[in-house]
């Protein structure tokens, strides 16, 4: 169903202050996200860890952005951070045209009808207590989109029909429902305000094969019909490779390896990606890490883990590299690396030019 028909007599795109122009719907900048480790200390600063490390990436209207890495990259942190339920350490997020981080209250409010969230955990996000027109037509009270009750069951009635459930389906609740069938609950909701960005964190980790193929396949759909921009949180890379156009890889919280989909799946630059794409397109259980230490300043992250490694990188960190050959060099998504090897190749330009290459450079 277009988003003009679940929006009817709502709030226009001109009101919520939509841009149509060439700017990237999402656009994320040097974010980064340190917590605070509990313990008490009398002297000296608290001592933190760094979940998230100046990660940039950009999302335009209609595409979809798949984020991937192992349980404990960032994924979701990110994910939260752009739906300003996390304050990023520092970094920007910018939503068409806005600066996220310098919301709060009524401001942000306003702006949340235009970006919503798909959790991974569809049992946990709804409120057992809530009947299902309760939990779909919660948002469209929130942010006044229905002035009546029956204008109300009728827009649910439309969101259950366009996620594969049945208006009959209203008054029962989520405990009566598989996991297929909540989940499909909870996109209903995030869908009520016909959001332009959808943020969809492991949606179907939970779920099993063939009804996570069904909400794939829903979340295509959605995004083919209602042109609906998604950042797609995931550790499966054939469900990124089938639904993305772009792709973003982290490793330890950084970005190492980003790009055009089929680029990166069909010939990973990093060596981390390629351990990755190498058991078939589901994420592989590496061996543990032997490095202890999460302060990685000084040095690649990757190294204790990479069997590529040159000099270089045990004595300093990676820089980014971007490849001069991709045709959508000029786009928002270009090939970019963090990787030392990439130095060894002419197909690859070094993006800050302060850099200085040392062992191995050309």
């Amino acid at each position: 169903m277009p988003a003009e028909t679940l929006l009817s007599g709502a709030d226009s795109g001109k009101n919520l202050g939509r841009n149509e122009g060439t700017l990237p719907l999402l656009d994320v900048q040097g974010l980064s996200k340190e917590f605070d480790l509990p313990g008490f200390r009398l002297f000296g600063p608290k001592k933190t860890v760094t979940a998230v490390s100046d990660v940039s990436f950009s999302i335009n209207r209609g595409q979809i952005l798949g984020l991937v890495g192992e349980s404990g990259s960032g994924k979701t942190t990110i994910g939260r951070i752009v739906m300003r339920l996390l304050d990023p350490t520092r970094g920007s997020v910018t939503f068409d045209g806005v600066d996220l981080t310098s919301l709060s209250g009524r401001a942000l409010r306003r702006h949340r009808q235009r970006f919503q969230m798909v959790f991974q955990d569809p049992y946990a996000s709804l409120n057992p207590k809530m009947s299902v027109r309760e939990i779909v037509e919660e948002p469209l009270i929130i942010h006044d989109l229905a002035t009546s009750l029956s204008d109300r069951i009728s827009r649910v009635a439309h969101l259950l029909a366009r996620v594969g459930l049945s208006r009959h389906d209203m008054e029962r609740f989520p405990h009566e429902f598989s996991g297929g069938g909540r989940q499909r609950i909870g996109i209903a909701r995030a869908i009520a305000c016909a959001p332009d960005l959808l943020v969809a964190d492991e949606p179907i980790a939970s779920l099993d094969l063939s009804i996570g193929a069904q909400i794939i396949n829903l979340f295509s759909s959605l995004n083919q019909t209602e042109q609906m921009s998604m950042l797609f949180i995931s550790h499966d890379l054939s469900v990124v490779r089938y639904l993305s156009d772009n792709v973003v890889v982290l490793y330890r919280g950084k970005v190492v390896e980003s790009g055009p989909t089929t680029g990166v799946f069909d010939n990973p630059a990093h060596p981390y990606t390629r351990m990755l794409v190498g058991e078939g397109g589901t994420l592989r259980t590496l061996e543990p890490d032997t490095d202890k230490n999460s302060d990685t300043k000084g040095f690649c992250p990757f190294l204790s883990r990479c069997s590529e490694a040159i000099p270089a990188c045990s004595v300093s960190m990676p820089a980014l590299w971007q490849k001069q050959t991709s045709p959508d060099a000029a786009g928002p998504h270009p090939r970019t690396v963090l990787c030392h090897l990439a130095q060894q190749s002419p197909d690859w330009i070094l993006l800050d030019s302060s850099v200085t290459l040392i062992q191995g450079s050309r």
